[in-house]
């Protein structure tokens, strides 16, 4: 890790320490992954699980003010990632779940499928989940942040 790359996550950890704090919640913030191209973030402790809110709007939204925060100066292609209560590592196997499900339909009836909107993570995972799937393509449609994805027969 390099001297920029350090200064990012501490940046992102002081700032996810500090909403940990403000909250007066029982909660700490730790780095739960540190990668060469973002940091995952976890909020620990009792009262992680109500930050994660209705389909994990809160962490998005501290998401993006930590990644506001952050890249005011510096490298806008550091990804930042918060988690609580181990909520994106089930989200993302709920996700890749319904993806082969669906997968699988479309497959069997020819006819396509289209998801509910998701967020730009949510459809990196679906898309990926489903690039090695033979016979079926994937492609977003719609405007954020209504965008979609379709699960389509390979044509």
């Amino acid at each position: 890790m390099d001297a920029e790359q350090e200064e990012l996550v501490g940046r992102a950890l002081e700032f996810a320490q500090g909403v940990a704090e403000a909250s007066g919640m029982d909660m700490t913030a730790v780095v739960a992954k540190n990668e060469a191209e973002g940091v995952t973030i976890a909020f620990t402790g009792p009262d992680s699980r109500f930050f994660v809110g209705r389909a994990g709007q809160v962490l998005d939204s501290l998401q993006y003010l930590a990644l506001l925060s952050v890249h005011k100066r510096g490298n806008s292609r550091f990804h930042i990632t918060f988690d609580a209560d181990n909520y994106r590592v089930r989200r993302e196997q709920t996700l890749k779940n319904l993806a082969t499900e669906l997968a699988q339909q479309v497959e069997a009836t020819g006819q396509e499928a289209v998801l509910d909107p998701l967020s730009p993570l949510e459809r990196r995972i679906v898309h990926q989940a489903l690039s090695e799937f033979p016979g079926i393509r994937t492609y977003s449609e719609g405007e954020e942040p209504e965008r979609y994805i379709v699960i389509a027969p390979a044509t």
